[in-house]
């Protein structure tokens, strides 16, 4: 992701890390299905507590159309966590979108330490309809604003 789509992940998830929820913003950019590239940063209108978050499918089709009026996919959902970061149950029958090249990035402590990524948990949607989890040189900061 670019360094500015990072410091709206962070600018995203603010009213959240004040409050001590799980918070969820959605990725967009471009991904051929093995590479990913986000550029901006969609905050759904979401439920949140301090063990959760929803995301009714009105918002997500605010966020769809918001990508493709700029020619762009949501490629990942990003969201935190009040302790450590992991794929939950939840999280994975959570996931609304889901095809080959889309990912989500699991943010531990409820995204206090942003724009450090260390304890992120990663993970991308395979061709063959599961989750794998990236390591820490699978994700990228590229410097500046590719947009």
């Amino acid at each position: 992701m670019t360094e500015a789509c990072l410091d709206q992940v962070r600018a995203g998830l603010a009213p959240e890390i004040r409050k001590g929820h799980e918070g969820i913003v959605y990725l967009l950019g471009r991904t051929d299905g093995a590479v990913t590239l986000a550029v901006s940063v969609f905050r759904p209108d979401a439920e949140t507590t301090r063990g959760s978050f929803f995301v009714d499918s009105r918002s997500m089709a605010v966020g769809v159309r918001a990508a493709a009026r700029f020619g762009l996919q949501i490629v990942a959902q990003v969201h935190t966590h009040p302790g450590a970061a992991f794929h939950s149950d939840g999280d994975v029958e959570g996931a609304k979108i889901r095809y080959a090249g889309y990912s989500s990035l699991v943010i531990p402590a409820y995204g206090r330490n942003l724009p450090s990524l260390e304890g992120v948990a990663a993970y991308m949607f395979i061709h063959d309809r599961r989750w794998v989890p990236l390591g820490p040189s699978d994700l990228l900061i590229v410097p500046g604003d590719l947009r």
